[in-house]
């Protein structure tokens, strides 16, 4: 594997575990608190990061809409705690193979997403961390915040 994306995975692996730990602290019943109408519950936050490092990497790889809306429809975890951490291991280890997989020039490939957005797959790999730190956050908030627990889960190194 590169050995930048190495380095990127040094980080993801910290946060996938992190998301980990911070799962475990909640409970089955914790899933369908919705902070804020409108917004997604704790349940569906979980239930989108279990599933998005798969998907951040097909649309890096070009797939269509259609063909991303299968995989999300396909993908969703049951609501419940053990499935969806069971999700975002199997998804993260996609996404770990997947790039391992791609040698420097294939790193470097532009590819063009659904909506228009055109990066190269490496850039892809950076948006997919930003993506699932930006999430991890809002779960760190919605437990610290509204469910009013310090989950005394390191977040960074």
């Amino acid at each position: 594997m590169n050995i930048y994306c190495q380095g990127i995975f040094k980080q993801m692996d910290m946060a996938v575990d992190s998301v980990i730990k911070l799962i475990n602290t909640l409970s089955n019943e914790d899933l369908s608190i919705r902070p804020t109408a409108e917004k997604m519950s704790i349940g569906e936050l979980l239930a989108h990061m279990s599933v998005l490092c798969k998907a951040d990497f097909l649309i890096g790889k070009g797939v269509s809409e259609e063909e991303i809306d299968l995989f999300y429809k396909e993908a969703e975890p049951a609501p419940n705690l053990n499935a969806i951490a069971e999700a975002l291991l199997h998804h993260y280890d996609f996404l770990k193979e997947g790039i391992a997989q791609l040698e420097e020039s294939e790193l470097l490939q532009q590819t063009i997403a659904f909506w228009g957005g055109t990066h190269s797959r490496y850039e892809w790999l950076l948006d997919t961390q930003a993506h699932f730190y930006h999430h991890r956050g809002q779960l760190h908030a919605m437990l610290v915040h509204v469910l009013k627990r310090e989950p005394n889960v390191q977040l960074f190194e």
